[in-house]
């Protein structure tokens, strides 16, 4: 049995190390090191889905909550302090959503 869970956020890590190493003149932004943060959070919660031991409903609310938080960071301006609330606010709105539904 292949773990996923760590397989997935290996490749993305080395994909990001690849980029990194070749020197690509971009500049470094807080949205753009907030997505590849998320994006190895989403890895291994997509392993342990792969693997079995993280329900659907899991997986989409884990998704939806890193689409929403990286997409209103590019969009909106906010500070440092309340780029994290905002973390927080969406991700009460997303846990009493899903409840509520399931």
């Amino acid at each position: 049995m292949k773990r996923w869970s760590l397989v997935l956020p290996t490749l993305y890590f080395l994909f990001l190390f690849l980029l990194a190493l070749l020197n690509i003149p971009r500049e470094v932004s807080r949205p753009l090191t907030w997505i590849e943060d998320g994006g190895i959070v989403f890895m291994v919660i997509l392993g342990g889905y792969l693997e079995g031991r993280v329900s659907k409903m899991e997986i989409t609310a884990v998704g939806l909550f890193t689409i929403l938080w990286l997409g209103l960071a590019f969009i909106a301006n906010i500070k440092r302090e309340y780029f994290v609330l905002l973390g927080f606010i969406i991700e009460f709105i997303l846990v009493f959503i899903l409840k509520r539904a399931g």
